[in-house]
């Protein structure tokens, strides 16, 4: 009782801070808005093409700053394969997820709270050819349905930052992984007050094993170019994704642009103690 009302209240202060920053209720109105506007804006993809080169995956359609050499070493850290399930916490639109279903040939599940990720999430499962094996569902990775133990892998893609209660999805993860399962993610320390400055903590005071804990290579870089060209195309991203959505990428990148030298985007694979 007392961790529900616990992830209850970190809910609700960060709602406010939405609120506040981005004239959106709630992280899942924040996302819904983004993940709307980016299925439309040819202009957003071309900004991102710009910037990773032959790092960009296309297909994956990834709303974050994931690169190609990080899907691939996904599909690797896992340790997954046919007759195995893994779950995308806090999947988006389900790119990745269903890339690395298709890769790895195991079963996959992606989570996350925003109604428009997940209704795209579902679209995309015939394209990538792995019908029967992925499924999506609007769920709160912190507090998921899935029984103990449902899963031989975790998966999250620059989201965990973004989560009001990470200590209480950090325990989720490990109560639906099952002993020795991997859980691989990316996210961002932030070296300010009430922010994660080293997730390492965390991970092992909830019964993970750390195997790697590396600062993502050239993930500086991409980030503040791609914040730069969302700010420079400020008319055109208007123009094709609508002032709502717009809005929200705009103070993101608004946002993160003078924080960026105090962040570092990292690549974590841990273990669930067995």
């Amino acid at each position: 009782m007392a961790n529900r009302f616990v992830h209850w209240l970190k809910s609700l202060v960060a709602s406010f801070y939405w609120l506040s920053t981005v004239g959106h209720w709630g992280i899942n109105g924040v996302f819904n808005a983004l993940y709307r506007g980016q299925a439309q804006s040819g202009t957003f993809r071309g900004i991102y093409r710009e910037v990773f080169g032959d790092e960009y995956p296309e297909e994956v359609d990834s709303t974050g700053f994931l690169t190609v050499s990080e899907l691939e070493r996904f599909a690797q850290d896992l340790h997954v394969g046919p007759g195995d399930s893994f779950v995308d916490l806090a999947c988006g639109r389900g790119g990745a997820t269903l890339w690395l279903a298709r890769q790895t040939r195991a079963s996959a599940v992606g989570i996350d709270i925003a109604k428009v990720a997940i209704a795209d999430a579902r679209r995309r499962i015939a394209a990538f050819g792995v019908e029967g094996r992925a499924q999506f569902q609007v769920g709160d990775i912190a507090a998921t349905s899935f029984t103990d133990g449902a899963f031989d892998a975790a998966m999250s893609i620059d989201a965990l930052f973004m989560v009001p209660d990470k200590t209480g999805t950090f325990q989720e993860a490990a109560r639906i992984l099952k002993p020795g399962a991997r859980f691989a993610f990316t996210t961002w320390e932030l070296d300010e007050p009430q922010r994660v400055k080293d997730y390492r903590p965390l991970l092992e005071s909830n019964g993970f094993e750390i195997l790697a804990y590396d600062e993502c290579a050239g993930w500086l870089e991409r980030q503040q170019g791609v914040h730069e060209r969302i700010i420079a195309n400020r008319e055109k991203l208007i123009a094709e994704m609508g002032q709502q959505s717009a809005s929200v990428w705009l103070a993101f990148s608004q946002m993160e642009l003078p924080k960026l030298k105090l962040m570092k985007r990292i690549y974590v694979v841990a273990r669930k103690n067995p």
